[in-house]
């Protein structure tokens, strides 16, 4: 409700996303979007749920890579950042992360080198399914969707299309496929209730 195009959500499909996905996901999405939106000033909500070591987060973000990010987004509104720490579950990580963060503050770069990430393939996916929909309200991410489509489309897809071909041929009883615990449900209490039965008789 009035939110659409500027509440932009990078929704990751499994945990265990790293550095290389992140970075992925602000050169392609957070990066172009916030450009053209041209910010006066940009705060950043440093929440470090995502990093290493996280119990409720369980994703694999180090220090470097919040380092990075950080360096990424100082380009953002002539340099105008506002960096409040929101949180994480994991002290350790959370110090460390910090510490990287203030360390890109204070002028020191990061030690990732951005230029030859390689994502995973959910990330990948993930990626392309959010710019195929935040295309509608910024069009300048038809360029990226495209680019990186045709860069990484067939190692994105590749071991989906294996599963979904997988899946077709496994020949799983009907039963499963239809109702699956619902009718191992009834079964087994029909079973259960035979049982019952010959025992009281």
């Amino acid at each position: 409700m009035g939110a659409e195009g500027y509440c932009v959500n990078i929704p990751w499909s499994r945990g265990g996303v790293s550095d290389n996905d992140y970075i992925l996901a602000f050169e392609q999405v957070v990066l172009p979007i916030a450009l053209d939106f041209n910010p006066d000033f940009t705060i950043i909500s440093a929440g470090f749920d995502a990093a290493r070591g996280d119990p409720l987060g369980c994703c694999d973000v180090t220090p470097a890579g919040y380092a990075s990010m950080t360096q990424m987004l100082s380009v953002l509104s002539g340099g105008k950042l506002l960096v409040i720490l929101e949180g994480g579950y994991n002290l350790r990580s959370i110090s460390s992360s910090a510490t990287a963060v203030i360390k890109v503050l204070l002028g020191e770069s990061p030690v990732i080198d951005v230029e030859n990430t390689v994502p995973s393939k959910a990330g990948l996916r993930s990626v392309l399914d959010v710019l195929k929909i935040q295309m509608n309200f910024w069009p300048t991410l038809e360029t990226n969707f495209t680019k990186l489509h045709s860069k990484w489309g067939s190692y994105a897809f590749l071991d989906a299309r294996k599963q979904s071909r997988k899946r077709r041929r496994t020949g799983l009883p009907i039963w499963w496929r239809w109702g699956r615990k619902r009718w191992l449900y009834r079964i087994l209490a029909k079973q259960l209730r035979a049982k019952s039965y010959c025992n009281y008789s």
